[in-house]
């Protein structure tokens, strides 16, 4: 059990980067899994992001999780468009003019399967904590990461 909760995420299991106005999110379905928002150029390369410690190659602005995975994908895109649904990561690229920088047609998003919530739930926190130790900052879309002790 200690080895599953401190097993790193490899890159190699991250899916590929998908348009998030490609409706993937569609095959993706409903399972547990990590997802992360990511922007991308019009030539499909990330967008180095600025941080506090250095520049963040891999264009993260928000790592998040779900067990309903496909269906927090196509929220978090619906409040970027400035539509109603409930995701405040995708508020907050809407009401700060995220657009003006990054584009809703140039952001993508990858995933990674898990087997349950609580899986889930221990890699985001993971994966917040170490952006985090990297960069001393938050995914500009995070409200919060990492532990709040």
């Amino acid at each position: 059990m200690a080895e599953q909760r401190n097993k790193k995420i490899e890159t190699s299991e991250w899916s590929e980067p998908y348009l998030l106005t490609s409706g993937h999110h569609l095959a993706v379905g409903d399972r547990p899994g990590v997802y992360r928002i990511r922007a991308f150029s019009l030539e499909g390369n990330p967008i180095p992001i600025g941080r506090v410690d250095g520049v963040d190659p891999n264009a993260i602005l928000h790592i998040g999780q779900s067990v309903r995975l496909g269906t927090r994908v196509r929220e978090f895109k619906q409040a970027a468009e400035g539509k109603r649904a409930q995701h405040p990561a995708g508020k907050q690229f809407y009401r700060w003019g995220f657009q003006r920088m990054f584009p809703l047609r140039q952001l993508r998003f990858d995933y990674v399967f898990v087997q349950d919530v609580e899986e889930a739930i221990r890699l985001e926190r993971r994966l917040h904590e170490d952006y985090r130790r990297q960069y001393l900052d938050k995914p500009p879309l995070d409200a919060q990461s990492g532990r709040s002790d």
